[in-house]
């Protein structure tokens, strides 16, 4: 596997104080819990009360995937650029995530 493909991977997370932990854990978002999902929503955003709203609405990992600004508006995620910069973060998320699968199917 390409080499700036993997550093691509490892510094998805560089902006989120949650990545050390994130990096540890090796377990795919999709099987995070509820707890899990709001802590990385806190920590990503700097806001404690999304670990409330996660709880509220049963954010476990596989849900935090799928967000959309939509659904985080309807959730009362308030104001817009906190909406955007989760969308952002969201995003980087993702991409590790597939990016850790491909690397996984290609026995890196």
């Amino acid at each position: 596997m390409d080499t700036g493909v993997q550093d691509a991977a490892e510094a998805s997370l560089e902006g989120c104080p949650m990545a050390e932990e994130l990096e540890e854990k090796q377990r795919p978002v999709a099987q995070w819990t509820v707890a899990e999902a709001g802590a990385w929503l806190a920590a990503c955003s700097g806001a404690r009360e999304l670990v409330e709203l996660a709880h509220e609405h049963d954010v476990s990992g596989r849900v935090l995937l799928r967000l959309t600004e939509g659904t985080l508006r309807r959730m009362g995620v308030t104001p817009r650029s906190r909406r955007r910069e989760l969308l952002r973060e969201l995003l980087q998320l993702r991409l590790q995530q597939e990016l850790e699968e491909l690397l996984s199917i290609v026995g890196e």
